[in-house]
């Protein structure tokens, strides 16, 4: 009986993803959009400020030029729209970040003792400024983020 010499490769987790997506944990601020005011905020400019004076909490788990997947304990509902707020800050960087994005999944967080749920959210909008006393970087550069024209 003759051995046979295979070669192989080791995949040691490799990110597939088109959009890598970047380990963060940031509290976010969000609010859960009515119909109605989904499509005023997607025709239109929309006030993130004025939206989230009332607002939920939750967490990031990753973000990505494309969106977030963050933890929260509301059972939010798939396809609905979504305004966050987070603050994303390395080392000589602070961003603050406010997007209209769409929730495309929705699952039970086992992982968390915190929270119920981790959904993945879809970016359609953002608006993000620098904090003084920090390198001027936008979001889009430092996640490479293409923003919606309005």
């Amino acid at each position: 009986m003759q051995e046979e010499n295979l070669k192989g490769e080791i995949n040691f987790g490799k990110e597939k993803r088109e959009h890598p997506r970047i380990e963060m944990t940031v509290p976010v601020r969000y609010r859960i959009l009515s119909s109605e005011e989904a499509t005023k905020a997607l025709n239109r400019s929309f006030d993130a400020d004025t939206i989230l004076q009332e607002y939920s909490e939750g967490e990031t788990i990753n973000v990505s030029k494309t969106g977030i997947l963050m933890y929260t304990n509301e059972e939010v509902p798939i396809k609905s729209f979504i305004v966050i707020n987070m603050h994303i800050s390395i080392p000589g960087i602070s961003c603050n970040c406010k997007a209209l994005a769409e929730i495309m999944r929705r699952e039970k967080a086992f992982d968390s003792s915190k929270y119920f749920y981790k959904i993945a959210l879809k970016f359609h909008k953002i608006l993000h400024h620098n904090l003084k006393n920090y390198k001027y970087m936008r979001l889009n550069e430092l996640l490479d983020i293409k923003e919606a024209q309005v």
